[in-house]
């Protein structure tokens, strides 16, 4: 029943004695049994079960120390149990037999040891065949051990009850495969090791738990010299930070990698790597001759085996996905669910350690897991399964990513792609969190462009492609990743006979290539878009052309030319659309006439810009007018209203976002006329607000 207890009576307190024997009593099942355990004239038992240490084991400083602190914490009765849970693979027996040597002479009546067999071929060990197994160690005879779970537990407990023993629990299974094999008193100490989160023993048996991670680049660097031996390590240090790399710096594969160099006298660190470097061969070269259950895609079936169904089909369906890292959103697009019901399986998963949530329902899988999970996907889905939830994934992506773009850009028009309908939309409320967005998830869309152009999306591809214009306003780093994206998003038109995507890639690909100072190579693109617009007959393109030539005029300080490809482009653009082009025109008209000395043009330039910009509704925009209007009164000495235009611009900046080198040059256009106007603390500290942005910029 419920609360059954056994109570063994040593031959230290004996109640009552018989010859040759110590008698005791057992409440099972309603019924008391009594216990005749036979006198042991000898010392007692002392099990000392642990597995030899590691050799070589190399770093884990941290949980080393948290887990001395845990232990110290409690000093007068040590904690009854601590758990060590992560990705299978990711050293948790490693770290705990070698801690528990570390600790073991402070529990001197012995130490136990099981392998649960949590995640294994086989199924896991029931607890009554542990608790068996524990009980014959402290000398406790066959006859007497009780076959109920209760008793076996009770009797167990009674043993342990005096006694200060470690026991290490390899393997877990889960909480309730644990919980008959804690002892009843503190002085004992329970490390359970498991790849499942048992949150379970914290909440019920107060347990500490201690979640392990990949190790630091320099734990695993450490890790692969103590194999390979410091000789060979130092005579190829790229090789070896690339094989870090690659196995993710997870111990297992680390090890597995290692100890093929090790084991081969003329294998150099550069042959494993090139091995490992082919992402779809990856996991095979991570075995072990003759020994498959070292091998990596191994110990990964063991925990895919036991997953459930839901939870097996989203992680396999993750290997799908372009990029290791995601969100819950992401994940139920590629699964075909809603996102209510993929953040249910997904924190299933994260308690398996087969995804690891990174942040507020965002998640990551381990890259060697990404590996398998596609693996999996491969074997266990269709070849159609397997587009649809792939193609469903993207296109959410790629929709996401249009959304994100018109709240960033409300007023720049963008190539229309047809993505026909997604399962649910990406909820983003305003411009900020949409540039929030895109910066977080820009690595994943790239990863996402290259798949659908590589499975010949193309309307996908244009999409995503499209969505890069945000990165004009990120650091100059971030420029080539944008000329990329754009290359993409060319032959993705081109492939689709999309001539007007086709034009529009090629002149946002000028732009691009101005930024980076590419200006032979920006013309041909120019030039190439201005034959498709006199083909399509569109002359709002041709104006966009002729504003590409005179920008890329201006950057080179060409200005009377780029002023005369700016007013042959006006007349093209005006009226046309949002009007954005007209106002990105008078801007660099007024720009121009000032750079030429003509400020009174500047001037009246600036005030149409404003104008159209104010019509527009757009912070950034408006910042741009502000800042021409404040450096044109600047030309003509009027800087007390140019220093009110100059703060109006630095408000619509820092209202904006990914505006901060336009702010920076506000700041800088603005401390001019208040210095001219005797503000000169101000002006100072605009300066030195400038000076911290670009100095952020220039890191």
């Amino acid at each position: 029943m419920a609360g059954d207890t056994v109570s063994v009576v040593d031959e230290a307190n004996a109640g009552n004695k018989v010859s040759g024997g110590v008698t005791g009593t057992v409440v099972q099942a309603g019924t008391i049994h009594r216990l005749i355990l036979p006198r042991n004239r000898q010392a007692p038992p002392r099990p000392w079960q642990l597995p030899a240490t590691v050799r070589g084991f190399a770093g884990r400083g941290e949980s080393v120390k948290a887990l001395d602190a845990l232990l110290d914490a409690d000093s007068a009765g040590s904690p009854v149990c601590l758990t060590l849970d992560g990705v299978a693979g990711v050293g948790k027996t490693a770290l705990a037999v070698w801690w528990a040597h570390r600790v073991h002479h402070r529990f001197p009546d012995g130490a136990l040891f099981a392998e649960l067999g949590g995640h294994a071929p086989d199924a896991p060990r029931a607890p009554a065949v542990v608790l068996t197994s524990f009980l014959q160690a402290f000398g406790v005879t066959d006859e007497v051990i009780p076959r109920e779970i209760g008793a076996l537990t009770g009797l167990y407990r009674s043993v342990l009850g005096q006694r200060r023993v470690l026991v290490l629990l390899d393997n877990a299974a889960d909480a309730g495969q644990v919980r008959p094999l804690l002892p009843g008193s503190q002085g004992s100490l329970v490390v359970v090791t498991s790849r499942n989160a048992l949150n379970g023993l914290v909440v019920t048996e107060g347990a500490r738990r201690l979640c392990l991670d990949v190790l630091e680049p320099a734990d695993a660097t450490a890790l692969v010299t103590t194999v390979i031996g410091s000789d060979r390590a130092t005579a190829e240090p790229a090789a070896v930070a690339e094989l870090v790399r690659l196995c993710g710096r997870l111990p297992l594969a680390l090890r597995v990698a290692a100890s093929r160099i090790a084991s081969r006298r003329h294998t150099r660190v550069a042959d494993v790597v090139e091995d490992l470097a082919v992402a779809e061969n990856r996991l095979d070269a991570l075995r072990v001759a003759k020994d498959e259950a070292t091998a990596v895609r191994t110990v990964f079936d063991w925990s895919y085996a036991r997953l459930p169904a839901a939870e097996a089909r989203l992680f396999r369906l993750l290997g799908l996905h372009p990029a290791p890292e995601f969100d819950a959103n992401a994940a139920a697009a590629f699964a075909g669910t809603d996102p209510t019901a993929a953040r249910r399986i997904l924190d299933g998963l994260a308690e398996s350690h087969m995804v690891e949530e990174i942040a507020h329902r965002r998640y990551r899988c381990h890259d060697l897991l990404h590996l398998y999970a596609a693996s999996r996907a491969e074997s266990d889905e269709t070849a159609t399964g397997r587009l649809c939830a792939s193609a469903a994934g993207l296109s959410w992506y790629a929709q996401a990513a249009t959304d994100a773009d018109k709240l960033v850009f409300p007023a720049q028009p963008g190539p229309v792609a047809d993505l026909g309908p997604v399962r649910h939309r990406l909820v983003v409320a305003d411009r900020a969190r949409a540039w929030t967005w895109l910066t977080t998830e820009c690595s994943t869309l790239f990863a996402a462009l290259k798949e659908a152009f590589k499975q010949e999306l193309h309307q996908i591809s244009l999409a995503l492609a499209a969505g890069f214009r945000f990165l004009a306003l990120q650091p100059g780093a971030l420029w080539p990743v944008r000329l990329e994206a754009e290359t993409y998003g060319l032959a993705a038109a081109r492939a689709a006979g999309h001539r007007t995507a086709e034009a529009v890639f090629l002149r946002r690909r000028a732009d691009t290539r101005q930024m980076l100072g590419h200006w032979c190579e920006s013309d041909s693109d120019l030039r190439e878009a201005a034959v498709l617009a006199v083909e399509l007959g569109d002359s709002a393109l041709r104006g966009e052309v002729l504003c590409g030539l005179g920008r890329n005029l201006k950057l080179q300080r060409r200005y009377a030319a780029a002023q005369a490809c700016y007013e042959q482009a006006l007349p093209l653009v005006r009226g046309v659309g949002t009007r954005y082009v007209e106002a990105v025109v008078e801007c660099n008209l007024s720009q121009l006439s000032g750079f030429l000395g003509q400020h009174d043009r500047a001037l009246a330039h600036a005030e149409r810009e404003l104008a159209l910009r104010q019509e527009q509704g757009e912070p950034r925009g408006e910042g741009y007018a502000w800042h021409d209007l404040a450096v044109a009164r600047q030309g003509l000495g009027w800087h007390e209203v140019a220093a009110e235009a100059g703060e109006r611009s630095i408000a619509a900046y820092r209202a904006a976002v990914g505006a901060d080198e336009y702010l920076a040059r506000a700041l800088e256009t603005t401390a001019i006329s208040l210095r001219h106007t005797g503000e000169h603390a101000r002006a100072a500290e605009y300066l030195a607000e400038a000076k911290e942005i670009h100095d952020r910029y220039t890191e």
